[in-house]
């Protein structure tokens, strides 16, 4: 007869299916409270693991199952497809790989006893911050469980099982225990080992007497992806690396020995509570001293037991400041040399705040017509003495380019040229999401694709990894749902604007609109995608070359009289050897006219043995293996950069180009990220509310 009071079918043959879903081999493990003994069994299916359950008396016994990969060899162990008293277990060493990371969330009670509901709470508010904090920085969506006493996240992860990848596990829960462990609730940083068990959900949780304040519950998976998609090792080494990084306490502080509670209150630094960890006292803040909407905890001063101190904000755009950064905003000088190694990163920051500070009309200027003849040539002081306008940029979100160029200037005009596929289009779509982010207006003509499909490609990359699904239509094909796609339409407004290409696509009735269009809305960037698509009939010249030219003259004019940043894209002539600047198509007018070229290059053996030959194999060695694309800056008129070529990174599910592996942008669209971790009625009134995936 099946024990229904402490084994639920149907829940466990959800667990199977979510978290063995290939019929790979498994460990299911049954403690009694006592400890005494140790029952296993090996499977293969949750058919058989229910037929040898039914015969064990599950009363006062937890049972439990393994995470990673099982080597195949241990089926045959006497165990095999039954339960039975034995001394042999799966060992660490018999463990393939890790399939699993296991964010396991405790409250704090004595030992042997169930959680009351209060701290069953508490462990889900700590997990609902937790969940939130890691697609923020790119994980794949979990699988969210109700331990019985606590809670689970389970990130589907795809590791070998050596010592290196076991300390990378090791250090990101450390990393998530020194961030959230609160008194109430820890993380277990002890389930990084290869052989860990954890709680077959469906199976009831029977830790000492189940009493009215403490009962005894039972094990579920709540919620999980209708496709539990792996994350990528770089999100687990960016999540290791947000570990608080500890510093010497300092030797003084206003010529005194250095005191933490004193710098604290001297400077404004007010904590509404504290935790102890294992190694550290915990000052929660009320406020980041970095930015003021983080609060209620959301920023640590971590103050360990051998002295030394460390500093953490939970937020992504905190992530780069330390204890050191703290230390030298309210006591600059106290360091010998600054602190701040991403300084110009920073700087950048600092330009996208300027821009977004000042409104489109107030940047708004005319060139004047100068048609004094003693005007016309000037000495210098005259010209030294001229006032200019303050430089305005868009920044492209291209990290190097917005640190070398500073972004794209207003009135200037760029070109972007590559190879079919190369990734120009997609390039494009980044730099219009990034400038309605900084609430730029973005003026659009795409010839190419339609309106809808335009919009859609937008779309797919303003959601982000974590906010797309996968279609099971289609194969490996992503969408963004529609209540993303609203609120994703909303956040774009009025700052976008797509040409109706049902207009036409004569460029000499096209650059009128243009420039009335681009004066209404106070656009800061215009794209043209691109010049081959458009007719140039009715431009003087006498052939395609002299029209192309004066185009792009029209667009330098339409630049400056609009004071915004005009991008188009122009494909390059056919070439046998390397792309180069001379290769974008047309007369070497349209390079000498523009302020900016970049070329896109993607990265396959053709490239490789292309630039090899081009450049040498000493500059072939520097290029990142694992980047999918490079950018070249080709021109810079005004730092007279070239042959800079930077990395970049493609994500599937999101199709951008990342700076790196493990970025992961979050646009404002995202609310969920807006408030940090204050707002949990984004899972309505359970954190951990059920979801039926059928």
């Amino acid at each position: 007869m099946r024990q229904a009071e402490y084994l639920n079918e149907n829940l466990i043959r959800k667990t199977i299916a979510t978290l063995k879903p290939n019929g790979e081999l498994f460990e299911v493990r049954i403690l009694s409270s006592t400890k005494k003994s140790i029952i296993s069994g090996y499977f293969r299916d949750a058919d058989t693991l229910i037929k040898a359950l039914d015969r064990i008396d599950a009363r006062n016994k937890n049972i439990y199952i393994t995470l990673n990969y099982v080597k195949d060899e241990l089926y045959s162990r006497m165990q095999h497809d039954t339960f039975l008293q034995v001394n042999q277990t799966t060992s660490d060493t018999e463990i393939i790989g890790y399939e699993w990371l296991f964010i396991d969330l405790d409250p704090v009670r004595p030992a042997g006893i169930s959680a009351s509901e209060e701290e069953l709470t508490a462990a889900k508010q700590l997990a609902s911050k937790i969940y939130i904090y890691m697609k923020e920085l790119g994980f794949s969506e979990p699988v969210k469980a109700l331990s019985g006493n606590g809670c689970h996240l389970l990130y589907k992860i795809r590791l070998w099982n050596n010592e290196d990848n076991k300390a990378l596990i090791e250090q990101c829960l450390k990393a998530l225990a020194e961030i959230f462990d609160n008194d109430q609730v820890k993380v277990d940083t002890a389930n990084y080992n290869p052989a860990r068990i954890c709680k077959l959900h469906g199976t009831l949780a029977q830790k000492g007497a189940s009493t009215a304040d403490r009962p005894h519950r039972m094990s579920r998976i709540f919620s999980a992806p209708a496709v539990v998609e792996p994350t990528d090792i770089v999100f687990l080494r960016k999540l290791a690396a947000n570990l608080p990084e500890q510093m010497p306490a300092p030797a003084s502080y206003k010529n005194e020995e250095f005191d933490l509670l004193r710098f604290m209150a001297d400077n404004g630094l007010t904590y509404s509570k504290t935790s102890t960890a294992k190694e550290s006292t915990v000052y929660h803040l009320d406020e980041c001293p970095f930015d003021s909407s983080h609060k209620d905890g959301d920023a640590k001063i971590f103050h360990y037991n051998n002295g030394a101190i460390a500093f953490k904000c939970h937020h992504n755009s905190c992530s780069q400041y330390r204890w050191q950064d703290v230390r030298q905003k309210f006591d600059p000088g106290c360091y010998d040399k600054p602190v701040y190694t991403d300084f110009d990163a920073r700087i950048d920051a600092g330009w996208q705040q300027h821009n977004r500070n000042k409104s489109s009309a107030e940047l708004l200027y005319t060139k004047p017509i100068i048609t004094n003849e003693a005007e016309m040539f000037r000495n210098a002081q005259q010209i030294a003495d001229d006032v200019e306008p303050e430089k305005e940029f868009v920044a492209s979100g291209i990290t190097e380019i917005d640190r070398v160029l500073h972004g794209f200037a207003k009135t200037e005009v760029s070109v972007i040229s590559g190879l079919r596929s190369s990734g120009k289009s997609t390039l494009l779509g980044q730099i219009i999401l990034n400038a309605v982010e900084a609430e730029h207006t973005v003026i659009c003509y795409s010839g190419e694709l339609n309106n809808k499909k335009y919009l859609n490609w937008l779309t797919l990359q303003a959601a982000g990894r974590n906010n797309v699904q996968v279609s099971l239509k289609y194969d490996n094909g992503y969408f963004v749902p529609d209540d993303k796609r609203q609120m994703i339409y909303q956040w774009m407004g009025d700052k976008f604007w797509l040409y109706n290409n049902k207009c036409g696509n004569k460029f000499t009735e096209i650059a009128t609109t243009l420039r009335n269009v681009i004066t209404q809305h106070h656009a800061d960037l215009c794209v043209i995608d691109n010049l081959m698509i458009l007719s140039l009939s009715g431009l003087p010249g006498d052939n395609k070359y002299e029209q192309q030219k004066n185009f792009v003259l029209e667009l330098k004019q339409i630049a400056e009289d609009t004071n915004c940043h005009v991008l188009f894209v122009a494909h390059p002539r056919k070439s046998a050897g390397f792309l180069r600047l001379e290769d974008i198509s047309g007369s070497g007018d349209i390079v000498n006219i523009v302020d900016n070229a970049f070329i896109v290059h993607r990265i396959n053996h053709d490239f490789h043995k292309r630039f090899e030959d081009e450049f040498g194999p000493a500059k072939a060695a520097m290029l990142d293996n694992n980047a999918n694309n490079i950018i070249e800056v080709a021109k810079d008129r005004e730092n007279g950069t070239q042959d800079l070529f930077i990395n970049l990174y493609y994500d599937e599910h999101s199709k951008r180009l990342q700076n790196a592996m493990d970025e992961n942008v979050i646009y404002s669209w995202d609310t969920t990220m807006v408030d940090g971790f204050q707002d949990f009625s984004i899972f309505d009134d359970d954190p951990f509310r059920e979801v039926d995936n059928g």
